[in-house]
């Protein structure tokens, strides 16, 4: 199973576009950690024949997205959250807490803009950095998160390249 992760396109969706018109068609998902959920709603009109799972960012308002959701995919739970309220710009040790509190395999989230892929602890932890609106002197990024039958996960933070093939930076 191939998961295409987002986050933080704050309405600058043309790189997003541009990622699922390449490979969308490899992909069996895609998520999209907050900000902008309406972002997200946008991309699943787009893309219909994709499934798309959504939480809020700090910049979002619907009263009907959640702020975290567990989504079961190729026998492991991935818990998506946009960060914001666990405080990931200071350390990861909070959300990893959490996610394990949770009885998640993977906490995605997003809020920095800064890719991260670490696989050592209980909880796999994996943010996509930002497609539209990268910091830190980071390349726009996005992830791919992959479920093999055995159950093993990979993640792939990926640069984002108009006119060039994309490459894989972490993971």
């Amino acid at each position: 199973m191939k998961i295409l992760v987002f986050s933080d396109t704050h309405n600058y969706l043309d790189n997003a576009r541009e990622v699922l018109r390449r490979i969308g068609g490899q992909m069996d998902m895609v998520l999209h950690l907050g900000d902008h959920d309406t972002d997200a709603m946008e991309l699943k009109k787009e893309f219909p024949s994709l499934p798309f799972h959504y939480v809020l960012g700090n910049n979002d308002y619907s009263w009907d997205t959640p702020d975290k959701k567990m989504v079961f995919a190729g026998g492991k739970k991935l818990l998506l959250v946009h960060g914001h309220k666990q405080r990931v710009y200071w350390n990861y040790d909070s959300i990893s807490y959490w996610a394990e509190e949770q009885g998640a395999d993977v906490v995605l989230f997003g809020h920095t803009h800064r890719p991260v892929y670490d696989d050592r602890g209980r909880v796999m932890l994996f943010n996509p950095g930002s497609i539209s609106m990268p910091r830190g002197g980071t390349p726009p990024t996005f992830g791919i998160l992959t479920i093999e039958e055995n159950g093993r996960m990979e993640g792939a933070i990926m640069e984002y390249h108009r006119d060039m093939p994309f490459c894989r930076c972490k993971g």
